[in-house]
């Protein structure tokens, strides 16, 4: 505890309550010098009559102890007020709709004031693509342990919607798309950082360029991300190699490579290989399946090439 209450925090907070000393004496079964000498610094209220004393107040224990009172100016229950916190050591996210006093690992925590967020830059770049009542959010900025994104956040009126990330994971989440909304993310080095309006820009200006190669044991991150939001909207997924069909990377992996050697191809399949295409960021926007040769139903319905765009990435003109 490095405060206690002081004698002008009491006086300030009686005199705003309308009370005299006598009054304030009476709740507290006390006499009134003694609420005199707590005011004067002549004396300090006893620990057991905190909790009374605060409430005679109209305070918290806490608002006696800071010296300060908690105005509620959230009155309207919105909560595009709100602030959140962050913890620099245990990357803790906490939310408060209002004023708070915030603490994690044994530090207080500095308010996060979404009123104050900055405007996405040219080095926080968001694809936003909205998909019947849902929004895929992708942003394309690194994931690496000294530099990444904490968190994605959709913010309405009445609710938060908020996705923690990690390091060496993948910056995408998607959210329910109910009512009018803001997106906001945290950046490590450079903080909280709000999108753009995504009803009038869901999608970055120009596609990347996009470069091909086949999938090796580093994609696994980018490729399991990449079946999630394939799986979350019940969306086909041409082109994988039937990765929908596999929990398991490496299984993956292995049946590519089966598929890639005529020698070890499965019975009833023609053999194939996978590419990953990828943009100029190594973020993973497709899948393409190119075949060999054909069999009499690929002759009819699939052709040589299978593919599919994330569905994030989509209306990117990345098919077209």
């Amino acid at each position: 505890m490095n405060t206690y209450v002081t004698g002008s925090t009491i006086r300030q907070l009686r005199e705003a309550k309308g009370l005299t000393q006598a009054e304030l004496a009476g709740t507290l079964s006390v006499s009134a010098k003694t609420i005199s000498k707590w005011e004067t610094a002549k004396g300090l209220p006893d620990i057991s009559l905190l909790e009374p004393l605060a409430a005679a107040l109209g305070v918290s224990v806490l608002e006696l102890m800071q010296g300060e009172p908690i105005i509620n100016r959230n009155r309207a229950a919105n909560l595009l007020r709100s602030k959140l916190y962050v913890c620099p050591l245990c990357g803790n996210v906490l939310h408060a709709t209002g004023q708070a006093v915030v603490s994690c690992c044994g530090i207080t925590l500095p308010a996060l004031d979404i009123a104050e967020a900055e405007d996405a830059d040219e080095h926080h770049q968001l694809t936003v693509e909205r998909v019947e009542d849902e929004l895929f959010v992708t942003l394309h900025h690194p994931m690496e342990k000294s530099h990444y994104i904490s968190f994605l956040a959709y913010l309405t009126g009445d609710k938060l919607q908020l996705v923690k990330l990690y390091p060496e994971g993948d910056a995408s989440a998607r959210f329910s798309l109910r009512g009018a909304g803001v997106l906001y993310f945290y950046c490590n080095c450079h903080g909280l950082m709000k999108a753009p309006d995504f009803r009038t820009a869901t999608r970055r200006t120009s596609p990347q360029k996009i470069h091909l190669r086949e999938p090796d044991e580093g994609d696994r991150e980018q490729v399991m991300a990449y079946r999630e939001e394939f799986l979350a909207i019940g969306s086909r997924m041409d082109g994988t190699s039937a990765l929908d069909k596999y929990a398991d990377f490496d299984a993956w992996l292995a049946q590519l490579r089966k598929l890639k050697d005529p020698a070890t191809t499965p019975a009833g399949l023609v053999p194939a290989t996978e590419y990953l295409a990828l943009d100029e960021h190594e973020h993973l926007v497709g899948m393409t399946n190119l075949r060999h040769r054909l069999n009499d139903y690929l002759l009819t319905y699939g052709g040589h090439i299978g593919y599919s765009v994330r569905p994030s990435e989509r209306q990117n003109g990345y098919a077209t």
